[in-house]
């Protein structure tokens, strides 16, 4: 592990993180789905959907469509499918 500041780096130390994607096995560090991959849930499920803010915000992911479904303040749905 190395840390830097951006501002203090050379060109070429720069291209290096910034030369394109890495593949990385782990969703994003601190993300829900890094979370959820490690085993900790910290927010339950309840009858498929997952509540992140009571009454603020839930989902519900279908890994069979794949399919995603929201709902923002119990006011606006969002159902998102990749086919």
């Amino acid at each position: 592990m190395s840390y830097i500041p951006v501002v203090a780096m050379t060109a070429e130390e720069r291209s290096e993180p910034e030369s394109g994607p890495m593949f990385s096995p782990w969703p994003e560090i601190g993300s829900r789905a890094f979370l959820r991959a490690a085993g900790v849930h910290p927010h339950a499920a309840r009858d498929g959907w997952v509540v992140v803010q009571s009454e603020r915000y839930r989902y519900s992911v279908d890994d069979g469509g794949p399919a995603v479904r929201m709902v923002l303040s119990e006011y606006l749905a969002c159902h998102v499918e990749w086919a």
